[in-house]
């Protein structure tokens, strides 16, 4: 019978196999073998794949083992050469020369984590080790820079296989407006922020809504500091660490596209609407020092918690930044649009940014979180 069906499969005759194969116990090795060139010759390449897998953990010996894995090499070649023609018809559409992201997001269950990492070490061509360390456990993960339409054609493919990604060009990223915030001169009937850009030094005044307030970014921006220190023999060496961390926070108006930024250090609280008299008062804050720049923030941060806070918050970012750092290349094209005092450019501003536009990117498209 197998006989049989290997003749029709030589012959082309695939309904007479599949007929042939119905009629053999289904747990056979051979049967497996047969019905993945079935597959592979119809272009089921998923069902291909699965009959050779299946075949391999059976471990039925080299001979098949060998047929097997043939089979998983042609299937790998098929989808190489669909990859190629995909991208090709995607060039005419974006452009050869246009730059993109792709992000995998959200929590990979355990049971999928080995079919994602040899989907990435088989796209990339990488060990899939390596592949396996680009799956976030939580949160969002940088996976890939470069043609944006190789990447559409990869997050599709990903997507078909049941994970969650997106792709985004690159001067999508740098394109909305941006906004730092100052100070606030009104809260009714309208909240008005006076406000400076990239664009122009001057300040100038924005009236907005709550209710235009779409989602909000949060952040902590680490500052470094050289402090001196002691080795274990005495002498003096100098180190950089961590002596604060500027708060940020981002209101997307996403019918207006723009970026409404806030942050501990760009803010000027001594100027516009005293914060003390607006905000909510607690019991903690009664307890502190009602003239640091931390409680004034908590003041700053309740106004947007009380007006805004059933919209959706993104806060993931440190888990993002430390896995956006292995794209230095990237980042340098992002501008920060922060004006820390720092000694020096750091990633991290360049980074919130990026989370930031890809949160507002996301939103925009219609995508769901």
């Amino acid at each position: 019978m197998l006989t049989e069906v290997l003749t029709a499969l030589e012959q082309g005759n695939f309904q007479q196999a599949e007929k042939l194969l119905a009629t053999l116990p289904p747990e056979d090795p051979r049967v497996l073998l047969c019905r993945g060139h079935l597959h592979l010759k119809t272009e089921q390449l998923e069902a291909a794949e699965s009959n050779f897998r299946q075949l391999l953990r059976l471990n039925c010996g080299p001979k098949l083992t060998q047929m097997a894995r043939r089979g998983l090499e042609k299937i790998e070649q098929l989808r190489q050469q669909q990859r190629q023609q995909a991208i090709l018809e995607t060039h005419t559409v974006v452009g050869v020369e246009q730059q993109g992201v792709l992000v995998l997001e959200g929590v990979v269950a355990p049971e999928q984590r080995t079919t994602l990492a040899r989907l990435l070490a088989t796209m990339f061509k990488m060990d899939p080790y390596t592949a396996r360390l680009l799956i976030p456990s939580r949160g969002w993960r940088l996976i890939r820079t470069g043609n944006f339409a190789e990447l559409t054609v990869y997050c599709q493919e990903l997507k078909q296989q049941g994970f969650s990604l997106f792709c985004v060009p690159l001067e999508v990223l740098t394109a909305t407006p941006v906004l730092q915030v100052r100070y606030f001169t009104a809260l009714e009937p309208q909240p008005r922020v006076v406000c400076t850009s990239s664009l122009s030094p001057e300040a100038v005044e924005l009236t907005f809504t709550w209710s235009q307030v779409s989602q909000r970014v949060e952040g902590l921006l680490p500052i470094f500091e050289q402090v001196f220190d002691r080795d274990r023999q005495g002498r003096v060496t100098h180190k950089e660490q961590i002596q604060d961390y500027a708060q940020c926070c981002d209101l997307h108006l996403l019918s207006q596209n723009q970026i409404l930024r806030f942050y501990r250090g760009g803010y000027q609280f001594h100027q516009g609407i005293p914060l003390n008299q607006v905000a909510e008062v607690t019991q903690s804050n009664l307890e502190l020092d009602q003239n640091t720049s931390w409680v004034k923030w908590r003041q700053l941060s309740s106004l947007w918690q009380r007006h805004c806070g059933d919209r959706p918050v993104w806060q993931d970012f440190t888990s993002f930044a430390e896995t956006a750092f292995d794209f230095t290349e990237l980042l340098s094209k992002i501008p920060p649009h922060i004006n820390l005092f720092r000694r020096e450019d750091s990633p991290w501003d360049a980074a919130f940014m990026l989370y930031s536009s890809l949160a507002f990117h996301r939103a925009r498209s219609g995508s769901n979180r």
